[in-house]
């Protein structure tokens, strides 16, 4: 799965935010056992840097029996485990599109009215106005560096990566 774009959202009183179509056909869409009509499933968490992450089911299920494996005698991997579940929640589109977000998930990310949508590869990132242009203000010499360092391998990045 290959997801990519940033979409802006509105949210309306009840924490619902429509997926915009755009998305949605990036998606493989899955029948669930909730009537006619075609809906997709998902879980959304707590993300890294107060941003929310929404995980399509199979993804999430991916994760998940990777975590499984982790041994729980070792107390980093716990925490980590129980960080990484903490908030989690299964949401499915409704028939309108329209998924949504429990209230303390929008309080951790600072979401209220509006939201940006960045989908990157297998997820979708979900941040406040606010957050989402703190984190996209970049100076380009910076990231020149890091695109170095993750991408021009050495001990930390991946190699070198044609493009």
């Amino acid at each position: 799965m290959q997801l990519i774009g940033e979409y802006p959202v509105a949210l309306d009183d009840k924490g619902r935010m429509r997926l915009p179509t755009a998305l949605l056909r990036q998606l493989s869409a899955q029948v669930a056992d909730v009537g006619e009509g075609v809906v997709y499933e998902f879980v959304v968490n707590r993300g890294f840097e107060k941003c929310l992450t929404l995980y399509p089911k199979p993804v999430w299920d991916g994760i998940s029996s990777k975590l499984s494996r982790l041994n729980r005698f070792n107390d980093r991997n716990r925490a980590f485990v129980r960080s990484f579940y903490l908030g989690a929640y299964p949401v499915i589109t409704d028939s309108a599109d329209r998924i949504l977000l429990q209230k303390p998930l929008l309080d951790y990310a600072g979401i209220t009215k509006e939201a940006i949508l960045l989908a990157m590869d297998d997820r979708i990132e979900i941040w406040s106005p606010e957050q989402h242009n703190s984190m996209a203000t970049f100076d380009p010499n910076a990231f020149a560096d890091l695109a170095n360092d993750v991408m021009g391998g050495g001990a930390e990045g991946v190699g070198d990566i044609e493009l």
